[in-house]
């Protein structure tokens, strides 16, 4: 299923983070029309994609609709489903793989696993760089932080009231307005490993945390299409 998407010219995926606006008000749904777009989470929602990949098996199929909302009738109708979920036999769809995480980095995660089952933008950054892209377009990963926060403090509250997703409340879910797990890692542990990819990765977003990669704008990105 994924052998088409092999050795193309560009790679795009789209993550949950604000900075996605920039690249809403110029125009970027119509510019992905025809190219290689992996969604990830939500984002499914509002840009045109060829696969999707997803973490959380609340996300999948919730326990819980008051914390996720329940899209799994949307869902039905992906393309294609990459997750690390645990999906109960009975919830899966004909359209989702299973691979689960190891905790060890590989340049094959199909048939090895991906080194991190927890982060969505990791997992979709990994199975990019499988594909062999010539270049790979980060959109919308922003790895909020607040600053001058005491990380670990007694007091500290990792959920807040910040708009940090492009979607801001539009869609309600659990996740929205958490910041805890960006201001307790560092994000090169998590990133790091791309450094050395033999695909060219871009991180759209100026305001990005993520400093792994080389920061663009949305007009650089279209003038690289």
């Amino acid at each position: 299923m994924l052998e088409k998407f092999k050795n193309l010219k560009e790679i795009i995926i789209i993550g949950g983070g604000k900075s996605i606006e920039e690249g809403i008000s110029l125009g970027l749904q119509d510019k992905l029309k025809d190219k290689c777009v992996i969604a990830t989470n939500y984002s499914y929602k509002h840009f045109p994609h060829s696969m999707l990949v997803c973490t959380d098996d609340k996300f999948y199929y919730p326990k819980n609709v008051s914390e996720n909302p329940d899209i799994y009738e949307e869902l039905k109708k992906e393309p294609l489903i990459i997750t690390t979920a645990n999906i109960p036999k009975e919830y899966l769809l004909p359209n989702t793989i299973i691979i689960k995480g190891t905790g060890k980095y590989s340049n094959d995660p199909i048939k090895r696993g991906f080194y991190t089952p927890i982060l969505c933008g990791i997992i979709a950054l990994h199975l990019a760089e499988y594909l062999e892209p010539k270049n790979i377009f980060i959109l919308g990963y922003d790895w909020d932080r607040r600053i001058g926060l005491p990380e670990r403090d007694k007091k500290y509250n990792g959920h807040t009231d910040l708009d940090i997703h492009y979607y801001k409340k539009e869609i309600p879910h659990r996740g929205l307005g958490y910041v805890g797990f960006y201001e307790n890692h560092n994000s090169n542990q998590y990133f790091k490993y791309f450094e050395q990819s033999k695909c060219k990765i871009y991180n759209v977003s100026l305001i990005s945390n993520i400093e792994n990669f080389s920061k663009i704008s949305y007009l650089k990105m279209f003038n690289l299409f």
